[in-house]
């Protein structure tokens, strides 16, 4: 597994504190064994570029990550490739933030930009999806998907096990 890490002393090295990155990143398969809404990752591409303020200690980096993310399909529960696009930024504090902000705390003056990745993607996670051409089974060993005609015919139906319920009301009335 690529990791997207950055140490200050060569951040501070670069020209004016600015740099870019393209980068290919694999995720592996033990990371979605616990996660029932994604089975993996493939073909994650992350771009973008940092910018260090070296007056506010802080690295601010905007980014683009594309690839595609495998799905369970909500009906058969195959694997559904579905691609993404994802554009964000974040920033990165080199000292002890206040609560109210919205910044990443850096430990030990390594900027580690991968697991911001991993949360953008999972945020962008669809609710469902449904594999092409997958047709809703309506009945299976001991169940059927009742339709209104069904569910006519079985108002009428009396389970035979029940059935001498109804004329011990008769004899009450």
């Amino acid at each position: 597994m690529i990791f997207l890490k950055w140490n200050l002393q060569w951040i501070i090295k670069q020209k004016d504190g600015c740099f870019h990155f393209d980068e290919k990143l694999s995720f592996p398969s033990e990371m979605f064994h616990n996660l029932s809404q994604i089975n993996g990752l493939k073909d994650v591409h992350v771009q973008g570029q940092g910018r260090l303020d070296t007056k506010n200690h802080q690295l601010y980096v905007d980014f683009q990550i594309d690839g595609e993310m495998i799905l369970p399909c909500a009906i058969s529960l195959e694997d559904v490739d579905y691609p993404f696009h994802i554009e964000s930024n974040v920033i990165f504090a080199f000292y002890k933030p206040q609560d109210d902000e919205e910044v990443i705390e850096v430990k030990k003056n390594i900027v580690d930009l991968t697991p911001v990745i991993f949360q953008e993607i999972m945020l962008e996670v669809p609710m469902r999806v449904v594999k092409e051409g997958v047709s809703l089974k309506t009945q299976g060993h001991g169940w059927k998907v009742l339709s209104e005609e069904d569910e006519k015919h079985d108002e009428d139906y009396i389970d035979p096990r029940l059935a001498k319920l109804k004329d011990y009301f008769k004899d009450k009335e």
